[in-house]
């Protein structure tokens, strides 16, 4: 999809701002501070209705200083959908789609596939797996439709059957073989979901991080959280009484992973600060490119916050050449406005931002 404009108020520091973005990429550059990044933001709340860089419930760290909520309006997809997101102090946060109110932030998701690259994303390396099941669930979510519906149903599952086993005692013996049954019917959906969108997936990693990088013997494995020779139910049923012990369900979709390894070693043990940074940027671009092989009219959107970072130039430029092969709406952000525009060929189809004290200016004449 693609954001045809952007209308940002109140925040951190950007009290009003209009952007109307370029078709395919957007430098938006400024000095550290200026509120660069915070344009990336405002676009990841308009189109996941939460900051990927706050999780304060509350949203006061988000909102300008002074204000009682931001908002951030905009115009996306082929239809040009009118989308409104606004938070609140007091946690309060509302979200319209073509004036209609939802309620369910996937239906904001739905519309614009986004990918952030960012200091935190090398947790996608780093991190518990609950990051790469989490970068694993976003893949599937755009490519299977019936992908939520099943999430969800494992969600309610596992917590109603956690809540029977923190009593202590199984008091109510045909409800916990009610919601087990059900827990395991979707777990074993679930995890085809993510067996198969994973093995489709490998292929297109693979190629991009040949492009990006001489790194060999690399691999990606998946680990569904139980047994891979025995069925989720048959699992639970043997480990019922450790689970009556602690509390929580020990096996499931859960406890999903995926392993990254180089060779025979887990690659962030090994995998200098720069190679990790261009593994994570290799697995953030095959997502968008299974995206548009699956799902023919499906953009992705790529917000990536000081690209330049542990990569030298080099590097830069092919991750560029990469995203600009690719059918997407890039934002990057850069302190200089010449550090990223060497990199692209085709410099007509660039618009430039410059973000200076919270102010946004408009395209920048070169």
């Amino acid at each position: 999809m693609t954001i045809h404009r952007l209308h940002i108020q109140g925040v951190r520091n950007i009290s009003d701002a209009r952007l109307e973005p370029a078709y395919f990429v957007n430098i938006v550059f400024g000095d550290n501070g200026s509120g660069k990044t915070s344009v990336l933001e405002s676009i990841h709340i308009l189109t996941h209705g939460r900051s990927f860089r706050s999780t304060s419930s509350k949203n006061t760290t988000l909102i300008q200083q002074g204000l009682h909520a931001l908002t951030v309006y905009g115009e996306i997809g082929e239809i040009h959908n009118h989308v409104g997101v606004s938070k609140a102090v007091d946690g309060v946060n509302q979200i319209k789609i073509s004036g209609e109110k939802v309620t369910a932030v996937s239906e904001l998701a739905k519309l614009s596939p986004v990918q952030i690259i960012d200091a935190q994303a090398f947790d996608l390396l780093t991190g518990s797996p609950a990051v790469r099941r989490q970068f694993l669930d976003w893949g599937v979510f755009h490519v299977e439709h019936g992908f939520l519906n099943v999430w969800q149903r494992v969600q309610k599952a596992l917590k109603n059957r956690n809540s029977l086993l923190r009593s202590g005692k199984i008091t109510d013996p045909i409800q916990m073989s009610a919601w087990t049954r059900e827990f395991a019917s979707a777990a074993e959906r679930l995890d085809e979901y993510r067996q198969q969108y994973l093995e489709r997936f490998k292929q297109q990693f693979v190629d991009i991080l040949a492009k990006l990088t001489d790194l060999d013997d690399f691999s990606l494995s998946y680990h569904r959280g139980w047994d891979k020779a025995r069925s989720l139910l048959d699992v639970l049923g043997a480990s019922e009484d450790v689970d009556i012990k602690t509390g929580f369900t020990h096996s499931g979709p859960q406890r999903a992973d995926i392993r990254i390894k180089l060779g025979k070693h887990n690659a962030a043990d090994i995998l200098s600060r720069g190679q990790q940074k261009l593994v994570v940027i290799a697995m953030k671009l095959a997502q968008g490119a299974h995206l548009q092989t699956f799902k023919e009219h499906k953009r992705c959107i790529f917000l990536l916050d000081d690209l330049p970072a542990e990569l030298d130039s080099n590097h830069t430029h092919k991750v560029c050449q990469i995203l600009e092969q690719m059918d997407a709406q890039v934002f990057l952000t850069c302190v200089e406005p010449g550090e990223l525009l060497e990199f692209w060929n085709n410099k007509d189809q660039i618009k430039m931002f410059h973000v200076k004290h919270g102010q946004v200016s408009g395209e920048l004449d070169e």
